[in-house]
């Protein structure tokens, strides 16, 4: 069944499809007409781009056009954690509500023997962010869980390969500190409206830059600042990846060696392994013994276990405990006929 969904998501571009979609998520121009740029660089008429990148929004194929922002930036979200959490199967629709209620970032089903929903959450301050989620364990009536708080961020792009059916990126490493907005003094607003509210059109930031009292070019130029910085990740379509027959995430949950290595190991694996999308090391108790880990997302199985295995012989890697997704929890809880 799943092999029969894969090959209708990316059966379904033709060819031009899939060359917008991807120099829409690996090649888009920072320029004052970046959609004409982007013409130019793909050889594809400017009224199909424009066509074609409408209706791929509308239809859900592309989430949003615009800054991949980095969290870390903003005060009020400056901190992170991963969640995994034992809860009983028919308790899973009451505590994925309560999950949802407070705006994860992720909520996954996924297939651990023990702990099988895990979630990402953010907050202001190291001591909200525990509060935060004891608070909602309490409220699920889950005693069984483990927190996982972010403590080095090496990788964070995603994007997808259509032709190669597997996650791509050649990302550079992450800066091991990042500036706050205020710091660099940038309208917070600025980003958001950059993030959200990037336009199909001719001119796209020249609206965005006259609402905050800049030039088109002066917008552009502080853009390529921020993408240094780090504050912005990156400037690109995001696609919705069971859109696209991306069906299979996989958490990959590695175990070093020594503990003391993880820093040699996760430069590695970001080194070896450009099909990653999220690379980060987590604080860890004495319930998990897996430090860092690895997404890849792909549209099927086997590529992913694949890139397990290439993992497995970097010198440093002790074990991979591989979680696939079983349920967007997050996309169930808005639309009840997701599968």
């Amino acid at each position: 069944m799943a092999s029969a969904n894969t090959t209708s998501g990316l059966e379904k571009f033709g060819e031009k499809e899939k060359a917008l979609l991807m120099a829409l998520q690996y090649n888009f121009p920072l320029s004052e007409e970046p959609y004409f740029d982007l013409s130019d660089f793909t050889e594809l008429k400017v009224d199909y781009i424009f066509e074609k990148t409408r209706d791929f929004l509308k239809k859900g194929v592309i989430k949003r056009i615009g800054a991949q922002l980095n969290y870390k930036a903003f005060r009020e979200i400056g901190f992170a954690a991963l969640v995994g959490a034992r809860v009983n199967s028919e308790d899973i629709t009451k505590v994925t509500q309560i999950i949802n209620s407070y705006h994860p970032k992720h909520n996954y089903l996924r297939d651990d023997e023990r702990y099988n929903v895990w979630f990402t959450i953010k907050e202001r301050t190291p001591e909200r962010l525990k509060g935060l989620v004891e608070k909602i364990m309490e409220e699920c009536s889950v005693s069984d869980y483990v927190y996982l708080p972010s403590k080095r961020v090496y990788k964070m792009d995603v994007k997808y390969d259509l032709f190669r059916g597997v996650s791509y990126s050649e990302a550079g490493i992450e800066n091991s500190s990042v500036p706050k907005v205020e710091e660099v003094g940038v309208n917070a607003n600025l980003l958001l409206d950059l993030e959200r509210n990037f336009k199909v059109e001719k001119r796209p930031f020249k609206k965005i830059a006259q609402n905050y009292g800049l030039g088109e070019g002066e917008l552009i130029s502080l853009i390529g600042e921020l993408i240094e910085l780090r504050i912005i990740r990156g400037f690109y379509a995001v696609l919705k990846e069971r859109k696209i027959g991306f069906i299979e995430n996989a958490m990959n949950m590695v175990e070093p060696e020594e503990k003391a290595r993880t820093a040699k190991v996760a430069l590695k694996l970001l080194e070896s392994i450009p099909e990653i999308t999220h690379l980060v090391e987590r604080e860890i108790d004495e319930k998990w013994r897996y430090p860092l880990y690895f997404m890849v997302h792909a549209s099927s199985k086997e590529p992913i276990e694949e890139i397990r295995d290439r993992a497995l012989k970097i010198p440093g890697v002790n074990s991979i405990k591989t979680l696939y997704s079983l349920k967007d929890l997050k996309e169930e809880d808005r639309d009840p006929d997701y599968r």
